[in-house]
């Protein structure tokens, strides 16, 4: 009976507030049109950051309501002495710990956090070995450096170290928060021309330029957090595409290259990507595109990256202050807007908040 009080009580309640608050998300920024990468990805975080809210309350379920009605639904915003109880467990002390089911909890979620730790810092050294592996310097790839220095000089950029690596990992990246390193694979920049090594490169500054690096390390962060929640799997995709959407704006904005030619180019670059991908895995059978699920989804996610530098406006890239503070203020509405459902079945309550 335990577990089934965490079901109700914590991880239905999860996915419930993710769920509802990712619609209304959607909602809002279908109808407002809102444009600003950076103000989408800060939306987007409000699917990972709101069931911290959800879960910090403790419900009084000996209010009269909650034994005349069965099913109450409302909109609502957090109510701070309802935090403040939940946090009354912790006055008891050793009693808490006694119990064998609080005790199994605790040593369940202290297994999952050290699990999910050694995953970040597993998943941190291999980027920096990566970032390792092999530096090059100006005198070793001066066609790349001098790409990087035409671009950053414009984007006011410091120009980052580069690292080969011969692995089987061929998308490009960049690594570390404060002292970056662009990390390339020599089959990749080979079958490259020009123009596609261009914008590659200057794909990958502009995610320094943003320091997407920081942001999409906080996001992955919450997301493993609530790794058995769907909902905040998607929001983490959402802000990466965000991410790539912005960085292509940004070409547009300083690279001096018309909007088909960078099209063109990451259509080039993808398209060459995947070939090198699938010969490795399959090297005895030619390219050939399969039809899929995940190959539909990824020809969607490419057709909306295409459609998003058409329509990008380099004089418009970001919002003006004015509205800017507005969607900050309607940020924190909707991370604090609850709309509640609380049912009662048999001495059962479940609070989907």
């Amino acid at each position: 009976m335990f577990f089934l009080e965490i079901l109700i009580n914590y991880i239905l309640p999860i996915i419930y507030t993710s769920a509802i608050s990712l619609v209304l998300v959607l909602l809002f920024l279908f109808i407002f049109r809102i444009k600003d990468s950076n103000i989408r990805i800060l939306f987007f975080f409000i699917p990972l950051i709101k069931p911290f809210i959800a879960i910090a309350e403790k419900f009084d379920t000996s209010k009269q309501h909650f034994n005349v009605n069965t099913t109450i639904g409302a909109i609502r915003f957090p109510d701070p002495a309802n935090i403040i109880k939940s946090f009354e467990i912790f006055d008891k002390g050793p009693l808490v710990i006694s119990d064998i089911n609080y005790l199994i909890l605790f040593l369940v979620s202290i297994i999952i956090i050290m699990v999910l730790v050694a995953r970040w810092i597993n998943l941190l050294f291999f980027y920096r070995r990566l970032a390792y592996e092999e530096r090059v310097s100006r005198k070793d790839v001066p066609d790349l450096y001098k790409i990087m220095d035409r671009y950053t000089s414009k984007i006011k950029l410091n120009t980052p170290a580069v690292s080969l690596t011969h692995r089987d990992f061929f998308s490009p990246f960049v690594a570390g928060i404060k002292n970056y390193t662009m990390v390339l694979s020599p089959t990749l920049i080979e079958k490259l021309d020009l123009n596609e090594k261009e914008t590659l490169i200057q794909h990958e500054l502009s995610h320094i330029k943003r320091k997407d690096n920081f942001i999409g390390w906080m996001a992955l962060i919450l997301r493993d957090l609530f790794f058995f929640n769907p909902v905040s799997y998607i929001a983490y995709g959402l802000i990466r595409a965000e991410q790539e959407k912005d960085s292509d704006k940004l070409m547009v904005k300083y690279s001096g290259k018309s909007k088909k030619e960078i099209s063109r180019s990451i259509l080039g670059i993808i398209l060459k990507l995947n070939s090198i991908t699938t010969r490795r895995m399959n090297p005895d059978t030619p390219y050939t595109s399969t039809f899929s699920p995940f190959t539909l989804l990824n020809h969607i996610k490419i057709k909306n990256r295409i459609k998003s530098i058409s329509r990008t406006d380099p004089g418009k890239i970001y919002s003006r202050l004015l509205p800017r503070v507005l969607m900050y203020l309607m940020f924190a509405l909707l991370l604090l807007l609850q709309i509640v459902f609380i049912f009662k079945i048999g001495n059962w309550f479940i609070f989907l908040r």
